[in-house]
């Protein structure tokens, strides 16, 4: 939509940093209740490691959110007017976008664990969502945070789209980022036990 309108970079961005958003806080809203609204791996992961979730859910839930991401890439070429697949033409992968999508996973993993945690689960919805969002303008990479969002955007042209050459380093960045988030959740949940 923003190609067809002809926005210019900074009213394209924020259009979609401003749809991805409010599209998050919908989706995790209605399936929080029903799946934990697992639509990343890293943190589907991150529950296993956590022992929060079996390995056969969690690998479900992984396989599903590859799964939907493709779809969605299908779905929204189709409603553009364009091949129903395109392979993703923009190279994304460099160093800063690489730290980029280290410091956005760590920050969206680490929100979910400590709003767990704290059992504040209505904030997770909000929270995400303006994580999300903000990181589309905050970090060099637009904030991907997802190895599922990666490999749904590698099926499109679109501006939001990611070459298959970029994929496999985002997606390392994603997993270390999730590292430095559930050691960061460690030292932190650390210290509130010593506190108490």
């Amino acid at each position: 939509m923003v190609f067809l309108l002809g926005a210019d970079e900074t009213v394209g961005l924020a259009a979609i940093a401003g749809a991805v958003g409010l599209v998050l806080f919908v989706a995790i809203s209605m399936f929080q209740s029903i799946s934990g609204a697992h639509f990343n791996p890293v943190v589907t992961i991150a529950f296993g490691i956590r022992k929060q979730i079996d390995a056969k859910t969690g690998f479900i839930y992984v396989a599903m959110q590859l799964l939907g991401a493709f779809l969605g890439a299908v779905v929204a070429n189709l409603m553009f007017g364009v091949y129903a697949v395109a392979a993703g033409t923009v190279q994304r992968l460099t160093t800063q976008t690489f730290v980029g999508e280290i410091v956005a996973t760590a920050g969206l993993l680490l929100i979910v664990l400590l709003l767990v945690d704290q059992e504040k689960l209505s904030l997770i919805a909000p929270s995400i969502a303006a994580w999300v969002a903000a990181g589309h303008l905050f970090t060099s990479s637009t904030s991907f945070a997802n190895p599922a969002v990666t490999f749904g955007r590698a099926f499109t042209d679109a501006v939001t789209g990611i070459n298959f050459a970029s994929v496999p380093g985002f997606v390392i960045g994603q997993l270390i980022g999730a590292g430095v988030a559930l050691t960061l959740f460690y030292f932190l949940s650390t210290k509130k036990e010593q506190n108490v």
